[in-house]
């Protein structure tokens, strides 16, 4: 009898643990913020499309739109343009055909991003003007700027060329004593670098950061006598620095480096403001306290996320990125002026930073292409609680009191703070589900382009990811 009462109690209690928590446990992309197949959809089309085989069409077609941008780009150098007019979408239609174009002609490429770049600023200078603290401005802003972006990375791996270094302003020759040099790229203390890791992102950053090709991670560069480091937020080791050539080669493969325009009135009251910055954040690095923050709170003080450790080192010198709180699974992009940021690729965005320069390895590319294909479509036809193996779940929440254990102690844990028991599981489960679609769909898209005898875009790695999915 005894037996049997302590067997029913095994499994009221096991039964208690495997109740599901009655909360949103996961930060699934909205359907809104996850047009990964509008934006590469635009211009993957358009490489289709214009993948012309005639030397003499693809001359006279890059020319043209050529032309057609120029002229644009002069005429938005001149005017104040409002948000919605369509000669905005004027120069992105065009910049989405070049980018087909610059692919097939040699030597196009680094032309090619000189219209980008250009058009870049121009918009971020116009966009200075603007009510950004409209939702619809700031969404059209964003596709805007990321999509010129993206149709560039697009062009680059079309191209098969191999890695592109560009810098976007001259270099200053004055400046030694805070700056290196490294290739075309002049490094200042103070610059944000955003950038992408050089591995497959780990399971959180793929789910949980909503737009799988922009930059999710932020950098911060520090420099004395001469010598240049990088720190950033190591998923698995916290706040950590490393030396910017080991940085480039080794962690981070294409990123975008940004720098404080040094026309703003915080600049002008402190010119070396950068500079303490960075050296702020350094200390903080060097402290070895600082964990990663996979809950990206504003309120947790020793676990920072990507752009929170960046604000925190200026916010201490009198300069505020500002900060916004997640509430559950609903959070809002900002994006322009100087709204509250959320996510690193909203740097990019602020007309306070201008764009230094930017380097790409273009098989890196074509790498986080597939994975993005393989998330949307994951992301576009599954919900989390598909996920959701009940009776897996006591096994993860006895798995979570050892990890809580074990970090109190200084371990890494299995499960990282800020990951409950139950999110844990539909993680493994979404990563085992990514790992094995993009295998497939790794194969078959090899298949394709040996067929085609060019390389895939993304529209058509997004149609047979969605193929695969529907097919199971």
């Amino acid at each position: 009898m005894k037996i049997l009462y302590k067997i029913i109690i095994i499994i009221i209690i096991y039964g208690l643990l495997a109740i599901p928590d009655n909360k949103v446990s996961l930060h699934i992309p909205k359907q809104e913020l996850t047009a990964s197949a509008k934006w590469w959809g635009n211009f993957a089309q358009n490489l289709v499309k214009f993948r012309i085989t005639s030397t003499e069409n693809q001359a006279y077609q890059y020319q043209k739109h050529k032309s057609l941008v120029k002229q644009h780009l002069d005429n938005l150098l001149l005017d104040l343009t409002e948000p919605d007019n369509p000669i905005l979408d004027s120069i992105n239609f065009h910049i989405n055909k070049l980018s087909a174009l610059a692919s097939l002609m040699p030597g196009k490429i680094t032309e090619y991003e000189r219209n980008v770049a250009r058009w870049r600023k121009l918009l971020k200078y116009q966009s200075r003007y603007w009510d950004n603290s409209s939702k619809s401005t700031q969404n059209r802003l964003f596709r805007l700027m990321i999509e010129s972006r993206l149709a560039f990375e697009s062009a680059l791996i079309q191209s098969e060329k191999e890695s592109i270094s560009l810098s976007n302003i001259d270099r200053d020759i004055s400046s030694t004593k805070n700056s290196v040099s490294l290739g075309n790229i002049q490094f200042k203390a103070g610059d944000i670098i955003a950038f992408n890791s050089i591995t497959k992102d780990e399971t959180y950053s793929s789910f949980i950061k909503e737009l799988p090709n922009v930059y999710k991670h932020l950098g911060s560069v520090y420099i004395k006598d001469g010598v240049a480091e990088v720190v950033y937020l190591d998923v698995l080791h916290g706040l950590t620095s490393t030396s910017i050539d080991i940085f480039i080669n080794e962690i981070g493969p294409n990123a975008l480096v940004l720098r404080l325009r040094d026309d703003i009135p915080n600049l002008l009251r402190n010119p070396i403001l950068p500079a303490q910055a960075a050296t702020t954040i350094y200390s903080m690095a060097n402290m070895g306290t600082y964990k990663y923050d996979h809950r990206f709170d504003v309120e947790s003080h020793n676990h920072l996320y990507d752009w929170e450790f960046i604000n925190m080192g200026f916010r201490t010198h009198n300069f505020s990125l500002d900060a916004n709180e997640i509430i559950g699974s609903n959070y809002s992009i900002h994006v322009g002026g100087q709204n509250s940021h959320l996510n690193a690729f909203e740097l990019e965005l602020d007309h306070r930073f201008i764009t230094v320069g930017e380097w790409y390895n273009t098989q890196v590319l074509y790498n986080n292409r597939l994975l993005t294909a393989a998330t949307a479509a994951i992301t576009n036809n599954k919900k989390s609680n598909d996920f959701l193996i009940t009776f897996k779940l006591p096994f993860y929440r006895i798995l979570k009191a050892y990890s809580m254990l074990v970090s109190s102690l200084g371990f890494s844990p299995p499960i990282p703070d800020g990951i409950s028991a139950q999110t844990e599981l539909i993680y493994r489960g979404l990563a085992k589900h990514q790992n094995n679609l993009l295998e497939e769909l790794t194969k078959e898209i090899a298949v394709y382009e040996t067929n085609q005898k060019h390389r895939a875009t993304y529209l058509k790695m997004l149609q047979k990811a969605n193929e695969i999915m529907l097919s199971e």
